[in-house]
This record gives C-alpha cells, structure tokens and sequence, in this order.
C-alpha cells in the first residue's frame, strides 16, 4: 500500500515545507515504504521547491528503501517545464529520462572538474538570456564557486545540486545549491560545539572568518554571499540545514528552528538583476581575482582585451533571435569590463543575414553610442561581405537616430 501526496498549487518553498511534514509523518510515524507524489494539479515549479524535495526523496530512497512513483501534471506547459528542468529524472530515476542540457536545468556536480565545467556552461547560458546591471555577473559567478565549492570541502557526500534560473522579464535570477551530507550545523560544531541550536550555528556560520576547514578556507563564502544579497535591492538569501533556518528578506534576519530535520543544506539565492551590486565594498574592498570576462574571453590576451570567436557562439546566422542571444553576450561583457576592448573574430563565418546583423551591431551601436561602439567593438578576420552588412546597418541606425532626433 502506498501513500499518497497530491502537490495541487505553485511549488515554491512553503509548498516544500508542507510536503516534507507530509513525507515525514508518512514514513517516519506511519511508516509506509511507497510513496506516490502527485503533481497532476500543479501549476507553476520553483526550484527553492523542487530542488530541496528531490534531496529529501533521494536521501529517503538511499537510507530507507524507500519507494517514490511520480504523477505529471496535466497541465502540458507545467509537465514539459519540469521534465526539462530534470527534476522527474531525478525524482523518478526507473524512468530512466535523459537528462536535459537547457539554460535552467537541475544538475549534479562529484569533484571540482564537473564543477567547474558547469559553472563555466551557467555563465554561458546565462550571458545570452539576460542582461545584467553592473556587478551582478561578477557576483553570480563568485557566490556560485563559494557556495558550490562548500558541497565539495564539507558534505562529506559524494554529489552536490546546482540550479541556475534566470527570468528576464522579471530582472529575477534564482540560484539553488543542496546537498544531503553533513550539514552546516554539525561541521559548525564540530569547531564551536556551543551552538545546541542548529539555527544558531547556521547563523554563526554566516560570520567573517567563521569555518570548520581552516585548512580549506577563510570563512568568507557564506559571508560574501550574504553582504551581496543585502547590497542588491530585492536580494535574499535563505539557507536550510537540518533543524535551522537562516534567512535574509526585506533588509531583516530570521533565525529560527524547523521541523522536520532537513538532511544535508540547502541554500537560495535570489537576486535583482537589475539592480546593480558593488562587488567591491560586498567583498571587503575587492573584486574577485578570476572574473568570468577575463577567464573565458580573455585567456592569453593582454590586460583588457577580450575575443568571442563568433563561429563558437551559434551554427548560423541568419535570424534575429540568435541576435538577440549574441547582442546580450556582448553587452554583459563591455558592462562587466568597463575599460576592455572586445574583439569579434569572423573566423569560420562566411555569411551573415542583415536581419542578424542588425540585431546584434546595429542595435549595439544605439546602445554604446557610434563613438563608444567603434572604440569597444573591433572585427577580425572579417570577409568583405560579412563587413559590407555591417556597415550597412549601422549606418541605416546612424539615419534612424538623426532623424529621431530632428524629429524631436
């Protein structure tokens, strides 16, 4: 006999919440060993909900056998919208889904090298769907490595969770990284066994200096994170570990105890990306040493230039949505290197529509400015075609923009 769990509303934190006292009333106190999650009502998935549930179920499923079904949603945009984000394969892994590579899935990460890897894929993706306001970036890729880097030095399991979601309509950008080890409470205690209350120790650990793993660190990941999180207007930051729960939401700290237990940490980041975040006063004055500009565009270039092989970034040219992507790439990069020059290689492209063109150079040139766009932007190895249609928009936006303004 299994027992089941309908999930009929938007699942977000507190929908977590309310199922993981079902989970746990259902096998702790009644002590079923199948368990049928239903999610045929749901409406909309968030991952400060799905990702905390697919820790809890897989650390059920290890430690007491149990037994998990799934029921997708009837709704066709919701099902697709969480067979994408991976959150069924890892739910349900007798389905044996593959797991999807998309911009806002849920993925795994074992040792440093996958962990490096799929940050690097994040700030890809994330480069294109967006932009950002000045040092949002930075601060993404940097609170990203630290929390992420924490699973690493202090679960004591073998895989850690990482999810990247990214609403540009909304200026809205939501981080989730979940393990299901050690916790923070105990590693906290482990070096300051004052702290009976896991809410106090989850607080303790979001001092400067305060870690379990001298030798590893400083203590100033979760630290970092947080002063970034008060500096974004709108930013908050939530973080789960066993009985204790630690939030920062509209300028104010919750400490406070939970139950169930949680088993591992889970930490939520949110972030305005709209808003601007000075990196610099965030982090003790400053900026982190290997920002994403200079690592994956300026390797073996010289101080503040950078280079996008055009050809690396889509396999064609020909529409406006590719544009849009590659417009926002570049955007994000003169933005987060204020003082760099940006080199496009036309290596390897024959071909380029106007439509593309426009999209990406003519619109560019609006936003930097015609003075701006030929001191920041520089084309190499370009064939006269590719030049020609360059050209050819920019100086039809030159057109439009006079006439826009002797309009006025």
């Amino acid at each position: 006999m299994s027992n089941l769990i309908a999930i009929s509303e938007d699942f977000n934190w507190p929908a977590f919440q309310r199922v993981q006292k079902l989970l746990y009333t259902a096998i702790t106190v009644q002590g079923y060993r199948d368990v049928r999650l239903d999610f045929s009502g749901l409406r909309k998935a968030f991952p400060n909900g799905f990702v905390p549930l697919i820790v809890l179920v897989d650390q059920y499923r290890k430690q007491s056998g149990i037994e998990f079904d799934v029921v997708l949603p009837q709704d066709e945009a919701c099902r697709r919208s969480i067979l994408d984000a991976n959150y069924v394969a890892y739910l349900h892994p007798k389905l044996e889904l593959p797991l999807s590579d998309k911009a806002n899935a849920l993925h795994q990460f074992s040792d440093d090298s996958s962990l490096n890897d799929l940050i690097n894929k994040q700030i890809h993706q994330i480069l294109e769907r967006a932009t950002y306001a000045e040092g949002v970036l930075q601060s993404f890729e940097w609170a990203l490595n630290e929390i992420a880097g924490n699973v690493l030095v202090h679960s004591g399991v073998e895989h850690g969770w990482m999810q990247v979601v990214v609403h540009p309509s909304t200026h809205h950008m939501a981080i989730a990284v979940a393990d299901g080890g050690t916790g923070i409470p105990e590693t906290i205690r482990s070096v300051y066994p004052q702290f009976a209350k896991d809410e106090d120790a989850i607080a303790h650990a979001l001092k400067e200096g305060i870690t379990s793993r001298p030798d590893f660190g400083q203590g100033k990941g979760l630290t970092g994170t947080l002063q970034i999180v008060k500096i974004n207007k709108g930013g908050r930051l939530a973080i789960h570990s066993f009985k204790g729960r630690v939030e920062w939401l509209n300028d104010r700290m919750e400490i406070k105890g939970d139950f169930p237990p949680f088993p591992g940490a889970f930490v939520d980041i949110q972030l305005n990306t709209a808003e601007p975040i000075e990196i610099e006063k965030a982090l003790w004055g400053s900026a982190p040493g290997f920002p994403f500009n200079e690592s994956l565009y300026g390797s073996g270039l010289p101080i503040g230039q950078m280079r996008m092989a055009l050809a690396n970034e889509a396999s064609g040219f020909g529409n406006r949505i590719t544009g849009l992507k590659i417009r926002n790439k570049i955007e994000n990069l003169l933005v987060s290197a204020p003082n760099d020059v940006l080199e496009i290689d036309f290596s390897g492209v024959e071909l380029i529509a106007s439509s593309f063109a426009d999209e990406v150079f003519g619109k560019l040139a609006l936003t930097l400015g015609f003075v701006g766009f030929g001191s920041r932007v520089r084309f190499i190895n370009i064939n006269k075609f590719c030049r020609g249609i360059i050209d050819d928009v920019v100086q039809s936006r030159i057109v439009q923009s006079r006439t826009s303004q002797n309009g006025q």
